[in-house]
């Protein structure tokens, strides 16, 4: 299957990373959870004062400057998991204050963003599972299945978790009437279709008569 992946303009994590102390040392991120390649804005204090420290994270070390009251601010790119599907991940990320060795560490959730049925082929009426990430919210997700121009139908596919909210969920590939021909399949947090629908994200499938 080919996804084709909605804008997602954000994972929509409204609290900041918990701090992780380390001997004064702090450091923190500006949300719960970053998409790969996704920018994180970290932050950190209790360093020693106009002088370096080292950021590392996904095994990439970073220098930045610390202020006269020992905080520094920086940006990082979200590294790439090593899931082959749709979830999340935790990296840590740490902070070394340079001149004390003095270090504080801070987990961060990382997601690979998108959707896509396991296994990617099957008949169409069928259970697989729906692997979907990057959707956090308190509400339940939909699928809407479309051909031809029409929605054929509606599945309640179950509620996110974690901040960044993943659904593995068993449902049929084609949760509707079988016709023969490309059927798109929208997840969103609307009960109906709505082509507008914010945040999104489809799946095309192709039904043959060979079930390819």
């Amino acid at each position: 299957m080919t996804a084709r992946y909605a804008a997602f303009a954000a994972l929509m994590a409204a609290a900041l990373g918990a701090p992780a102390n380390a001997a004064g040392a702090e450091i923190a991120a500006d949300q719960q959870c970053y998409a790969e390649a996704g920018t994180i804005r970290i932050s950190g204090s209790g360093y020693t004062p106009s002088s370096t420290a080292s950021v590392t994270l996904g095994g990439t070390t970073a220098g930045v400057d610390t202020d006269e009251t020992g905080a520094f601010s920086t940006t990082l790119t979200a590294p790439a998991t090593t899931l082959r599907h749709p979830g999340a991940q935790q990296v840590t990320l740490t902070g070394t204050d340079d001149a004390t060795g003095t270090a504080a560490t801070l987990a961060l959730n990382i997601a690979k963003v998108g959707v896509d049925g396991v296994p990617s082929r099957s008949k169409p009426h069928k259970r697989i599972t729906w692997n979907i990430a990057g959707f956090p919210g308190v509400k339940a997700m939909y699928g809407h299945w479309r051909i031809r121009g029409k929605t054929r139908g509606h599945h309640r596919m179950g509620i996110p978790k974690g901040p960044c909210g993943v659904l593995h969920v068993k449902a049929r590939l084609i949760e509707a009437p079988i016709l023969f021909g490309m059927w798109t399949v929208q997840f969103d947090f609307n009960r109906y279709y709505d082509k507008a629908a914010a945040p999104a994200v489809a799946q095309r499938i192709k039904v043959t008569h060979r079930f390819s």
